[in-house]
């Protein structure tokens, strides 16, 4: 369990690198929780036009997937003309693109006559892939599960969880990407047959299966270690939605939760410090914490606060020196900082439903994205009051859904069919 005091543990955040520079090699960064663990330091300040623009990459299909960053290369994966998905690789420094793989979508995963496109609308790229010093593993919209090679641009193994899994498919497509842990590349199919799924990284053989949990969402899998034993934790059916942890040694299911409804999950689970988990959704549904400890040899869920406080629907909160920040499109709270006891400390205010930007939080700065507008904005990550340092309008449009990614002390942000990459270090540095 977390024992390090939390107000120490925040300076020691701003103080010293836990990794490498350039990685942010997954979903939501090197620790799945949107926080960067590099030293570098970044500006305090911007011009009136907003940090510099290092390159941007127009090449892209339309679309919400966003960036991951391994060893100084980007990768993204894109889908062109609703037929093929796209895994790119471009070079951090330039821009440059350096390789493709391409593939078809099977026709017979397709659930709408129109080749290729979802039964919803919003067309386009949906999912983040992950990243180790050998290979990438994307999981595309229609449920292709690939390891691709960084060495020959080939994939290594493929399976399709809509043949082998049997896992239904929602209005916007197979929407959640990969999450690694030891020596397995993580899915979740969420079908009658299946919860989740690991697969060996090296050869592609199923590791193991969970028994079902629930109904496919648009949420995540991640790894968290409560009470001393790593698990795969999933939020998965709307309406009333299922929060619940497997072994992510052997797929046993632990334990789960349900205490909480929202008709919609987005928002992947959040792991707070001392075995506790954050999860929220839109449409005013607010959110909950919960603690999972064993008892008695027993697994036990205990509900911490339930509240309409924070009602994040589209991008994920982050934990950060023992609070939680996140863009709360319900309850017109906006931004908000709030306590793990649910008290919120401070709030921008909204008057935008929609407004679902992504945030991130490097060198003890929150970078949080206006999505609907466009604007990039800079604030102190600290409870006691919002502090913004910095403002600047960046992209023309709307709907910049995509997850952002930071490493090196550049910020890549995707717009429909355009990468950016700012650069967002101190002078000199």
């Amino acid at each position: 369990m977390f024992k390090t005091a939390l107000p120490a543990f925040a300076a020691l955040l701003c103080a010293t690198a836990l990794s490498a520079a350039e990685q942010w090699p997954q979903f939501q960064g090197p620790g799945r929780n949107g926080v960067s663990t590099e030293n570098i330091p970044l500006a305090s300040s911007w011009p009136a036009a907003g940090p510099k623009l290092l390159w941007a990459c127009q090449k892209l299909g339309t679309g919400f997937g966003g960036p991951i960053v391994e060893s100084g290369k980007v990768y993204i994966l894109d889908r062109v003309g609703d037929r093929q998905d796209v895994l790119r690789c471009l070079d951090l420094a330039t821009g440059a693109q350096d390789w493709t793989f391409a593939y078809d979508a099977p026709p017979e995963a397709k659930t709408d006559p129109k080749a290729g496109k979802y039964p919803g609308n919003y067309n386009g790229s949906r999912n983040l892939p992950a990243a180790d010093a050998e290979n990438v593993y994307i999981l595309g919209p229609f449920a292709d599960v690939q390891a691709v090679s960084k060495q020959t641009h080939q994939p290594l193994w493929s399976h399709n969880l809509f043949k082998e899994y049997a896992a239904g498919t929602t209005r916007w497509g197979f929407c959640q990407s990969p999450v690694l842990y030891k020596a397995t590349v993580i899915v979740a199919p969420l079908s009658k047959q299946a919860g989740i799924v690991a697969f060996d990284r090296s050869s592609g053989k199923e590791a193991w299966k969970s028994p079902p949990l629930g109904d496919l969402v648009w949420t995540s899998p991640l790894i968290a270690t409560l009470d001393g034993v790593d698990q795969v934790i999933s939020l998965n059916t709307r309406d009333e939605p299922r929060l619940a942890g497997v072994d992510a040694a052997t797929g046993a299911k632990l334990w789960e939760y349900r205490g909480w409804t929202c008709p919609n999950p987005v928002a992947s689970p959040v792991v707070l410090p001392e075995d506790r988990i954050f999860i929220t959704g839109g449409y005013d549904m607010g959110g909950a914490l919960v603690k999972v400890h064993r008892a008695d040899g027993q697994w036990k869920v205990e509900e911490i606060f339930r509240n309409k406080a924070c009602s994040s629907q589209g991008q994920n909160p982050v934990v950060y020196g023992g609070h939680i920040y996140a863009n709360s499109s319900g309850n017109m709270n906006g931004l908000l900082c709030m306590t793990f006891a649910g008290e919120v400390k401070w709030k921008t205010g909204n008057d935008n439903p929609e407004e679902i930007g992504n945030l991130l939080i490097a060198d003890c700065k929150i970078f949080s994205l206006l999505g609907e507008q466009g604007i990039l904005r800079m604030i102190e990550a600290k409870p006691d009051g919002y502090k913004e340092l910095a403002s600047a309008k960046i992209i023309q449009g709307a709907n910049i859904w995509g997850t952002m990614a930071i490493a090196d002390g550049k910020l890549m942000v995707r717009y429909k069919s355009t990468l950016q990459c700012f650069d967002l270090r101190a002078e000199g540095k």
